[in-house]
């Protein structure tokens, strides 16, 4: 934070206050939660030189870039454009301005950017005055000069073409980061911002630019956030902390209220303790349960503070994932539920904890403890997601919401959930919504945003089916060396201009000559009314779809592209002396292929801890740093769903439609996800489990598993045991179901996992269960494996341990 006084100039009677308020917001843990940029501790510097305010600059560059952070900047003082530059005036800036007696600081951050690449964004803030030439004109000239290191970042500047007058809009950022903000979502960003206060400082006009590394962006990089939501509203709503959030608010962007929310709330509101909403895919079932949780967003139909908890599951969750996240938002929007799992809990006995499952210890145990000193209005919680996960938690949810709709010391209790097969729940009253596009209102829900077609790139089963590919420009402008740009997955645009993500110094060429499309497999080329056309292979075009080694001509200048696979891309630079010259911006993106499929492999299993997902893009060959992982993900725009974006455990899921892969890539892309997941510590004890745990609990051995691993698997489930004995027993019994599937029943493997489900039966409480499950085993094994096999024994001495534990006499049979 700078507050600069300007010795040349008037006084302004706000300073340095505005500057310290808005430094203490922002290094609030529980508002903006940053830390100083300055090594002495230093969060705000007061009037400095133009040498201590470079200095400043500097480190503070160096120590975000070393820590591969965001660094935000925000300054308040005078300011002065002239020949559309630019300048911050410190303590001893001298008038007029010019490059010499004053700090010319777009130029400044643009030479700062572009020595310090693992830099994880930047947000500037910017109040001062402006001398005639509005800030959005020059905000345009930060785009083009910031804009040119390739980073992400986000810009707000106080007012337009008017005067930024007595430090209101600082006042009023502090005002809004202090009190958040009811329409606000779980974070506060500059886009959030620049709508409040320009309604809070009518005598000036916010202006809010955005860049994501590439072009220019209306809502910024999901990672560039300044701070969290303080709106009562929010932090006592069930959406604080929920790892769904940003799923909730992407969709219900301009959500339009639909008359059968009201119906729904109508059913909730008058005594109907389950509903069902159903549909087609597509037909807006999660964005209606997202404008439950979300009230501000449907107008008079939800009541404020409606829902309870919200839960929008994932494949690949566990019982207990999803039992501690809807505990974790009981325990702060019901009253009396944290006391009723402390007394419910230690009311337990160990035969009843031991044979519990954790939807028991967590949800429904307390429930029942709470019910008979219950009062006030019903607890409302609403799911999403039932339909998508693994079969055997799909009936243990499903049992867990019929006997809150049933049992009568429950009647308090209503639940929603959104599903496309309502017969999953008899008791239901269901609610039916259109078909998609049929019913005004609702956004497509993110398993349609491709209209139900695979990820383009992606084998869809077919032979012909083709697969992500690299793509490369080589781009020879005349007088230069040739140049390699890798193609960033969406639109890039080729021109003159620096607005062109990739420019060329060619005359001939127009500011913005034409733009390619890319989409893994495909490379769209269009003429963007170019002065001197657009040829490929000689031929004039205004739009065509390009072929590897097709070369296409911009006035003097030849771009040849080149869409080949990996293992094939040092044989094709080998033909292209290619340099890295400056005939073209190249981007920082590297080898994009690699994190689109390990995304698309991971997409079902849920969403992925971005430290998991970089060490396996560097294993794999692409971006083997967190900052360039989300360099790439901010060009993937509302095709990733990102929840805590920017933070140490943010986690990341493709929603643009479920991939089919090669199976020779999907083992391969699998074998590096396991790995990189394996590097994660095991949970010890009745230690909470870390985001990188819980997901590695839940999805190592099945990484494992895809990648033809499976003596890796079983490792992994008994390494990455529950604490909870029934949790081990179901998940056991789920995979010799799968193995005797997959692999027949007779195979080792399949022995292996019966054998664990009778162990973990026994160890649930129900040694006589267990035993039978072992007599059942014994003469299957010994038929397919020999009497003398390790594993045939091991059988038949849990029998031996287990008639002894019940009494009886006798021994082993199977002989």
């Amino acid at each position: 934070m700078v507050a600069s006084q300007c010795d040349s100039l008037n006084l302004l009677s706000f300073l340095p206050d505005a500057g310290r308020q808005v430094s203490t917001a922002l290094l609030d843990p529980e508002i903006g939660g940053c830390v100083p940029a300055l090594e002495d501790g230093r969060g705000l510097l007061v009037d400095p030189t133009m040498v201590e305010l470079d200095d400043a600059l500097a480190e503070a560059f160096e120590r975000a870039s070393e820590d591969e952070a965001t660094l935000f900047l925000s300054l308040v003082g005078h300011g002065e454009y002239s020949d559309d530059d630019f300048y911050f005036l410190t303590k001893d800036t001298g008038l007029p301005v010019d490059s010499r007696r004053s700090f010319l600081f777009a130029q400044r951050i643009k030479e700062l950017l572009g020595r310090h690449s693992t830099l994880d964004g930047l947000v500037i803030l910017l109040d001062t005055c402006h001398a005639g030439i509005g800030a959005r004109q020059a905000g345009r000239r930060w785009l083009r000069i910031v804009g040119e290191a390739g980073k992400r970042f986000d810009l707000l500047t106080a007012s337009d073409d008017r005067v930024a007058a007595n430090g209101c809009f600082s006042r009023s950022l502090v005002s809004v980061l202090r009190s958040g903000h009811a329409e606000f979502g779980e974070r506060v960003r500059c886009a959030d911002l620049k709508r409040v206060i320009t309604g809070l400082c009518p005598m000036q006009t916010a202006v809010h630019l955005g860049f994501d590394g590439t072009r220019e962006v209306a809502e910024a990089d999901q990672g560039l956030w300044l701070a969290l939501n303080s709106s009562p509203a929010w932090r006592r709503s069930p959406l604080a902390g929920n790892p769904a959030a940003p799923r909730i608010e992407r969709l219900t962007a301009g959500y339009r209220p639909d008359p059968k929310l009201g119906e729904t709330v109508g059913h909730l509101l008058t005594g109907v303790r389950l509903v069902a909403i159903t549909g087609e895919a597509g037909a807006g079932k999660s964005t209606m349960l997202a404008a439950l949780a979300r009230p501000s967003v449907a107008g008079s139909y939800v009541p404020p503070d409606f829902l309870h908890a919200v839960l929008f599951a994932d494949r690949g969750e566990t019982a207990e994932r999803i039992a501690r996240e809807l505990t974790r938002q009981l325990r702060r929007t019901v009253p009396g539920f944290a006391d009723a799992e402390d007394a419910y809990r230690a009311g337990l006995d160990d035969v009843a904890r031991t044979g519990a499952s954790a939807l028991e210890l967590a949800l429904l145990g307390p429930l029942r403890s709470l019910a008979p000193r219950r009062t006030g209005s019903p607890v409302r919680i609403a799911v999403d997601g039932l339909d998508d996960l693994d079969p055997g938690l799909q009936r243990r949810l499903r049992t867990v919401l019929l006997d809150l709709s049933r049992e009568p010391a429950l009647d308090w209790i209503t639940t929603v959930v959104a599903t496309r097969k309502p017969d999953l729940l008899p008791s239901a009253f269901v609610i039916r919504l259109g078909q998609p596009g049929g019913v005004p209102g609702p956004s497509r829900e993110p398993e349609e945003a491709y209209g139900g077609q695979p990820l383009p790139g992606y084998d869809t089963g077919s032979p012909t089916s083709p697969r992500i590919t690299p793509a490369t420009l080589i781009v020879d402008v005349p007088g230069q060396p040739p140049v390699r740009h890798e193609l960033s997955f969406g639109l890039t645009t080729l021109g003159r201009s620096r607005k062109a993500a990739l420019r060329l110094g060619d005359s001939r060429v127009s500011r913005l000559h034409c733009e390619i499309q890319w989409n893994g497999t495909t490379a769209w080329l269009t003429d963007r009314d170019s002065a001197n056309g657009t040829f490929v292979n000689g031929n004039r075009v205004l739009n065509a779809e390009l072929a590897h080694r097709d070369v296409l001509r911009l006035g003097d200048s030849t771009v040849t592209f080149i869409s080949v696979t990996q293992e094939d891309q040092d044989e094709e630079e080998d033909r292209f002396d290619v340099g890295q010259g400056t005939g073209a911006v190249a981007s920082p993106r590297p080898d994009p292929a690699v994190l689109l499929e390990l995304l698309g492999a991971a997409a079902t299993r849920g969403p992925i801890p971005i430290s998991i997902l970089t060490a396996a893009s560097a294993a794999a060959g692409g971006p083997d740093r967190r900052v360039h992982v989300r360099d790439f993900l901010a060009g993937l725009g509302d095709s990733v769903s990102r929840t805590r974006a920017g933070l140490a455990d943010e986690t990341v899921l493709w929603t643009a439609g479920p991939p089919v892969l090669f199976p020779d890539v999907a083992a391969r892309l699998h074998a590096r996800l396991a790995a990189a997941t394996s590097e994660v510590a095991v949970v010890t004890g009745d230690d909470e489990p870390t985001l990188e745990q819980s997901y590695a609990a839940a999805n190592e051995a099945e990484h494992f598993w895809l990648a033809g691993l499976r003596e890796d698997a079983l490792a992994s489930l008994e390494r990455r045991a529950s604490h909870i004995p029934v949790e081990n027993r179901e998940r056991w019994a789920a995979w010799a179901n799968r193995a005797a599937r997959e692999l027949g029943e007779t195979d080792r493997i399949t022995l292996r996992c019966e054998a664990r489900h009778a162990t973990w039966t026994g160890k649930a409480g129900d040694a006589a269960g267990a035993l039978a499950r072992f007599e059942v085993l014994l003469p299957i094994a010994t038929a397919t494996l020999s009497g003398g096999d390790e594993d045939v024994l091991s059988i038949r001495n849990n029998i031996g341990h287990l008639l002894a534990e019940l009494g009886r006499c006798g021994s082993p049979s199977g002989r």
